[in-house]
């Protein structure tokens, strides 16, 4: 039965928060009704869609698992080695780009050329250089967040710049000056928006890495699972992702509310 027009209106009129909260569980509403539908109705095959109760025991078991924890934290850690250091060497070069016009097209040129090269075929030769250890993966999502980060850090900058390009003509300020003063002040809130969006691919990009040559970490545990045809434990790796993707996001939304009030 079809809800009136007006009910309809006000499930989602636009609200905030509570409007986010709506929509997510009326998706989550749609994900669970269709996994309940091919388990307990067309009686798929566990092997290949496992019931949502034993996903959900094993979800519950993974947290008493020494070895989820540890997992875990392997993961943790590269993830945020690899984007600490990719905002290290991003952020520096997209400054000397906005100050050198020379090498701003020398250094995209290099980025272009990584950038459209997909992270995984380096993953032979992480492997070869820096064995199965934690160098190798942190090496994968370096280059796969730092290519993404100059472009998109110097777009932030950009914004700022075009917007106002009267003061330093008319405060006689240098080049330089007028970076410190309203470029780069101005340009943090979105290159902490940006750093949401590279910190998501940061985290595709363990499991990736983990995927191949690896001892530990999410990506590793789901091919452990993978070889025992254990599915349950699969779903419920994704799910544990799916929400460190989401808190993480959420954390960093709150953090710019917090860091950048004049916004």
């Amino acid at each position: 039965m079809f809800l009136p027009a007006k009910k309809r209106q006000l499930l989602f009129k636009p609200n905030g928060f509570f409007d986010n909260v709506r929509v997510l569980l009326f998706v989550l509403a749609l994900c669970m009704c269709g996994w309940l539908g091919l388990s307990y109705v067309a009686k798929v095959n566990p092997v290949f869609i496992p019931p949502p109760h034993k996903t959900l025991k094993t979800l519950l078991k993974l947290f008493t698992e020494f070895q989820f924890w540890k997992d875990m934290i392997a993961s943790w850690y590269r993830v945020i080695a690899a984007f600490v250091l990719s905002v290290a060497v991003a952020y520096p070069l997209v400054i000397i780009a906005l100050l050198n016009e020379n090498f701003k097209r020398s250094i995209f040129l290099i980025i272009e050329f990584f950038r459209y090269l997909p992270v995984p075929v380096f993953i032979p030769l992480t492997i070869l250089w820096f064995g199965v250890d934690n160098a190798g993966k942190i090496i994968i999502v370096f280059l796969g967040t730092f290519a993404q980060m100059v472009p998109l850090y110097y777009d932030s900058a950009m914004l700022l710049q075009n917007s106002y390009t009267a003061f330093p003509a008319s405060l006689k300020w240098s080049r330089k000056k007028h970076l410190q003063k309203v470029i780069i002040p101005g340009s943090l809130p979105f290159v902490w928006d940006n750093s949401r969006i590279c910190f998501g691919w940061a985290w595709t990009y363990v499991i990736i890495a983990e995927l191949v040559g690896a001892q530990n970490g999410l990506g590793y545990a789901i091919i452990r699972a993978q070889r025992y045809l254990a599915t349950d434990r699969i779903f419920a790796y994704i799910i544990v992702i799916g929400l460190i993707g989401v808190l993480s996001d959420r954390l960093m939304s709150y953090s710019k509310k917090r860091l950048f009030k004049w916004v």
